[in-house]
């Protein structure tokens, strides 16, 4: 257990070094966004936080204009899904992307600055990229130094609650990538095991923790997205997640994986949320 809590110690004290900013919309609620950074959207892990409802668009702090896009661009970080788009450089490497915006409304706010200050509006929602059909912000913080997409809700004042993350329908997966309900199977033979649990289609955890009598075997981090070799991937404690090991079908979403020896064994699944609100399952397996 003393492994487990250095380990959420030590993601309070990242967490505390972060550069705060404001909200890019001027009201939010729990009830606000339709999906939260890292969640799988079109196959792909989210780097952004997308918004539900159309609103103004301000900007998230004193920054430089990078670019407006207003024609496709294709990367991994900005594709051309995000259609219409304003991308703004802050200090401290960090550039914020406010995506699915409508252009008459941005050139009417700032089609000639090139710079804008805290809070002010950059525009309003519109219908493009892969939005089409939906009038909604899509945002994302990108740290330019590490190269990756950084969960803006970690930057974002806490609101007063969040959307209450259970664990639920946990299953673990063997080698052969046989799935085993764990409320009905209690009986393992040892070997390596994924953890699963039934995805909730809006919101993701912080982090992920998983032990086995009390010992960290893995985690995984939803603060971060970054890419290697064309891949985006989040990180572990023992691997690196790219979008097929999170999310194997569109039901289910990756926990951590454990290695099964003889024995009793009780398994300890946590979840943590942005307000630093656990929720904690146990299970006890018999391994042969």
């Amino acid at each position: 257990m003393k492994r487990f809590a250095a380990f959420l110690i030590s993601l309070i004290l990242i967490n505390s070094t972060f550069f705060a900013v404001e909200w890019p919309q001027e009201e939010f609620n729990k009830d606000a966004v339709s999906s939260y950074f890292g969640q799988n959207v079109n196959g792909s892990i989210s780097t952004s936080l997308i918004f539900k409802d159309p609103a103004e668009v301000k900007a998230i702090n004193d920054a430089k204009i990078l670019i407006i896009l207003d024609e496709e661009e294709d990367s991994s970080f900005f594709p051309s899904t995000l259609g219409n788009a304003v991308i703004l450089c802050h200090d401290d490497d960090l550039i914020s992307v406010y995506a699915n915006l409508d252009n008459e409304t941005v050139n009417e706010n700032i089609g000639t600055k090139t710079s804008v200050k805290e809070g002010e509006k950059i525009g309003e929602t519109g219908n493009s990229g892969w939005q089409k059909t939906r009038s909604n912000l899509e945002f994302q913080i990108i740290d330019l130094q590490k190269s990756a997409a950084i969960n803006p809700k970690i930057l974002l004042p806490r609101t007063e609650n969040e959307i209450e993350y259970s664990i639920t329908g946990v299953m673990l997966q063997n080698k052969e990538g046989k799935f085993f309900d764990i409320k009905e199977s209690k009986v393992f033979p040892s070997g390596s095991y994924k953890v699963f649990q039934t995805r909730n289609k809006i919101a993701v955890p912080y982090k992920t923790t998983i032990t086995i009598n009390g010992v960290l075997l893995d985690g995984i981090a939803f603060d971060t997205v970054n890419q290697e070799n064309g891949k985006l991937y989040v990180t572990g404690e023992k691997d690196k997640y790219t979008v097929e090991d999170l999310y194997p079908n569109d039901t289910l979403i990756l926990l951590g994986t454990i290695m099964l020896t003889p024995g009793r064994s009780t398994l300890g699944i946590t979840t943590l949320d942005f307000l630093g609100k656990t929720k904690q399952q146990n299970y006890i397996l018999s391994i042969y």
